[in-house]
């Protein structure tokens, strides 16, 4: 037997042992991956792609403008139409811009509702809810453990309440209040919405839960605030960056943390799979809104994303980014690995 044959003999029965870990794995390597190429993607072909994609739509609606029907319709009912292209205007925020975020909100709404008649009628999401939880299960003595303890700890009360304190006092600083409305909207809203699902659905959490929590599972807070609270973080990073490439890699980041902090509740069999999607659900039909007010707010002019930074806001910006990760490892060093026995 060649020492290749015997490595690869040797791989296979290594995976075969632990196949949660190795799936795991892979589902860490295809979450990167599809991170990096879509960020690729969008570094590259971004602008041409959109700017194509806006002169489709111009041609469009000048084409449909034209057709008979629709210049007949116009002429019978002048107000109906002048309301309907205010809503597909480009040139002000409560036209084409409040028409797709009222669209995306109104899809995920829908979607959230389906998952809810899934969860509830034990539909087949709820057979792959077991079927993970209990392959996550085995992992439960797996040195991996740790880390997904600290990343779910990332999504605790006291460490995002801290990053909204500090948050809040960097927009005081940086003499931009009016974003604050925008933050308490998406984290407070979001927060409340998972309180009262919860009491509504009452479902039980995963029998081989690691951290015993003694609230309900559906839906995940941690999940909803990943995305109402971090990306809107990273709404607020893209948004005071002025370059494309930045913002790309900004985006990136923020789809990564909210992703590792879902996945971590299904590894530590906090929640089944189908709580953690709706948390996100949940979480970014609030982050929509969030944004939503918030561009309102820019349009009025209370926002300037175009202030110029000084050495000591950086440093602010800096100083709080620390704070959060010592934080983290107090948390889950006092309150959240003690729970792991």
């Amino acid at each position: 037997m060649t020492r290749d044959t015997r490595a690869s003999l040797f791989m296979i029965a290594f995976i075969q042992e632990n196949q949660q870990l190795f799936s795991l794995a892979m589902a860490l390597l295809f979450i990167v991956v599809f991170l990096w190429v879509l960020q690729y993607v969008l570094i590259h072909y971004g602008k041409p792609v959109l700017s194509l994609i806006s002169r489709g739509e111009l041609w469009l609606r000048g084409h449909i403008a034209r057709l008979p029907l629709i210049t007949r319709l116009q002429h019978k009912y002048p107000v109906l139409f002048g309301f309907i292209t205010k809503r597909f205007a480009r040139g002000h925020f409560s036209g084409l811009i409040l028409t797709v975020l009222t669209l995306l909100n109104v899809y995920i709404l829908a979607v959230f509702a389906g998952l809810v008649e899934d969860v509830v009628e034990a539909d087949s999401i709820v057979t792959t809810d077991l079927f993970v939880s209990q392959h996550m299960s085995v992992l439960r003595e797996s040195g991996i453990i740790d880390i997904f303890v600290l990343i779910t700890s990332l999504g605790s009360t006291p460490v995002t309440c801290l990053i909204i304190v500090l948050t809040v006092i960097l927009c005081m600083v940086a003499r931009q209040p009016y974003i604050i409305i925008g933050l308490l909207v998406s984290t407070i809203g979001s927060t409340a919405f998972t309180f009262v699902n919860k009491m509504v659905f009452q479902r039980a959490r995963p029998v081989d839960i690691l951290l015993h929590e003694h609230t309900y599972s559906f839906p995940s807070g941690h999940a909803t605030v990943s995305i109402a609270l971090y990306g809107f973080l990273g709404y607020m990073a893209i948004r005071f960056s002025s370059r494309f490439v930045r913002q790309v890699r900004l985006l990136s980041l923020a789809v990564l943390l909210c992703v590792l902090i879902g996945l971590s509740r299904i590894v530590l069999n906090e929640h089944y799979l189908s709580d953690v999607l709706g948390g996100f659900l949940v979480g970014s039909l609030w982050l929509i809104i969030a944004i939503s007010v918030t561009e309102w707010l820019t349009a009025r002019g209370k926002i300037n994303w175009h202030m110029s930074w000084s050495k000591g806001q950086i440093s602010l910006v800096w100083l709080g980014v620390i704070m959060v990760f010592v934080a983290t490892l107090i948390y889950a060093n006092m309150y959240q690995f003690p729970l792991l026995g």
